[in-house]
């Protein structure tokens, strides 16, 4: 079971970017219905091109790699891989830092987007919690390296602090899937590809999915799947590691050398 879940975790947020990459790249359908006929329109691709709407492709890309890939990794770094705490540590924080440094730039593609095109910012629930993602976990990135990093706190501090900094890690990672999830569901919406009912290439339909429906909702249930794998993992890690002793955090990271630092806590 732990070693299932545990591929699960790592591989579906692989899945979830790829699959995003090429509902935005090639399978991204606009569809309009005007007097019982149904016209689609690609809106795939990508371009970084002043007054170009494909601009707006990069964000859900950037979003997905940053925040659920880089993310999902990072949590999973201390129970996967078979490095020193140290050398851990390290890959811990630089994903989160990879992660945020993409969501930023998935940020800017959505308001460039929409300055350029005349859209009003930060209108949606999915724009107010993505905002709020970005400053909480800025915020608690910031900390965190100050905490566990650099200058780095006592040892009884890092611990008393440690169970919190998991605890409010693994929060912004749900605020995050509740994220993305609004997020599919907005541009869903905004493509009309589902429920479609008119005169689509020559055939009647009624209630007819879309292929761009159908990925946009196996995109957003791998997502929610990759939480529950997420959740089941770290659970089941840290079940089994009850009763193991905790270490000594009380030398600050930089320096200190990974040989000074003995089987510690996972922060």
């Amino acid at each position: 079971m732990e070693l299932f879940a545990r591929v699960l975790a790592h591989t579906l947020p692989v899945l979830v970017v790829i699959l995003m990459g090429y509902w935005m790249g090639t399978g991204l359908t606009a569809y309009a219905v005007k007097d019982g006929v149904v016209t689609a329109r690609d809106t795939s691709g990508f371009s970084w091109t002043s007054g170009d709407a494909r601009v707006f492709n990069w964000h859900p890309l950037l979003m997905s790699f940053g925040f659920v890939f880089c993310s999902i990794q990072a949590a999973l770094v201390y129970i996967s891989l078979p490095f020193s705490h140290a050398v851990n540590k390290r890959i811990h924080l630089s994903l989160h830092a990879l992660g945020f440094l993409s969501a930023v730039l998935g940020a800017v593609a959505v308001f460039r987007f929409h300055n350029e095109h005349g859209i009003t910012n930060l209108y949606s629930l999915h724009s107010w919690l993505g905002l709020g993602v970005l400053i909480l976990f800025s915020g608690h990135w910031l900390g965190s390296f100050a905490v566990f990093f650099y200058p780095g706190a006592e040892k009884t501090v890092r611990a008393s602090i440690a169970p919190y900094h998991i605890g409010i890690g693994l929060s912004i990672i749900g605020l995050v899937v509740a994220t993305v999830e609004a997020g599919i569901l907005e541009k869903l919406a905004f493509n009309g590809s589902c429920n479609l009912s008119g005169d689509l290439n020559g055939q009647t339909v009624k209630g007819y999915m879309a292929s761009d429906c159908i990925l946009g909702n196996v995109i957003g249930l791998l997502v929610a799947l990759t939480l529950i794998a997420l959740i089941v993992t770290i659970w089941i890690a840290r079940h089994n590691e009850q009763g193991k002793p905790v270490g000594d955090e009380s030398i600050p990271l930089l320096l200190g050398s990974s040989g000074d630092e003995k089987t510690e806590i996972s922060v």
